[in-house]
């Protein structure tokens, strides 16, 4: 049985469907999951055999700081192509492989959900999640039932805050399955010439989120140029 990401509204009688077929390593065990995709024109591959390619995906429930998340990206990922994506589920996964082909080197989905993270996961990228710190509901939701695991970056602050956002945090749980990494937004700042000392948590988070995603971007380019060679 294969899960539905699509609106179902989206499917058409006697049209083809596009099925993902995917092997996810999660901690030493390995999944098979098969994810229905949505209705397909059949016109052009919709993706390589590496899916994503480890692609950065990063998800943030606020599209108001996808600006921030797309600075980071470019300051630290020496200005990669950022393709922005709706949070829309309607064939987001042929969206997001579109976009890798396209030359993407970063994605930011903005609206998103935990549903997001997986589908990202699945297909074979490497979903970020830019953390609603100041929103303890929407932060709890981006995680629930969230059972492969994804990079999570925490912005690097000094004392009380760093101890504050741990507090944040802990409730969650995080580390048991995801990829907890403490990152510097003031990259993404910079990039925008922007003061760090005014940011709130949700901003910080969102240019950690960024700047980390770019480090990624740059560590595909690197193994890609290796495999054409």
């Amino acid at each position: 049985m294969a899960r539905v990401v699509s609106d179902t509204a989206d499917f058409d009688v006697d049209r083809p469907v596009l099925v993902a077929r995917t092997k996810v390593d999660v901690g030493v065990s390995t999944r098979e999951i098969a994810v229905l995709l949505g209705s397909w024109s059949g016109a052009n591959d919709p993706a390589g055999p590496l899916g994503l390619a480890s692609t950065p995906v990063v998800v943030t429930v606020d599209a108001s700081l996808a600006p921030l998340v797309e600075a980071g990206a470019r300051r630290s990922g020496r200005v990669p192509a950022v393709a922005h994506v709706t949070g829309a589920e309607t064939s987001l996964g042929l969206r997001l492989f579109d976009s890798v082909r396209a030359g993407a080197g970063v994605i930011v989905i903005a609206d998103g959900t935990v549903r997001h993270l997986w589908l990202s996961r699945t297909l074979g990228g490497r979903p970020l999640t830019a953390l609603p710190l100041q929103h303890p509901d929407a932060l709890a939701s981006l995680f629930e039932g969230l059972d492969l695991d994804v990079e999570v970056p925490v912005p690097a602050c000094a004392e009380p805050m760093r101890d504050h956002v741990r507090s944040l945090l802990a409730p969650l749980a995080l580390e048991r399955t995801h990829h907890l990494v403490e990152v510097d937004p003031r990259p993404a700042f910079d990039e925008l010439g922007l003061d760090v000392a005014d940011a709130d948590l949700d901003r910080l988070a969102a240019a950690a989120a960024g700047v980390l995603a770019g480090r990624l971007a740059v560590g595909n380019r690197r193994w890609q140029r290796e495999l054409e060679v």
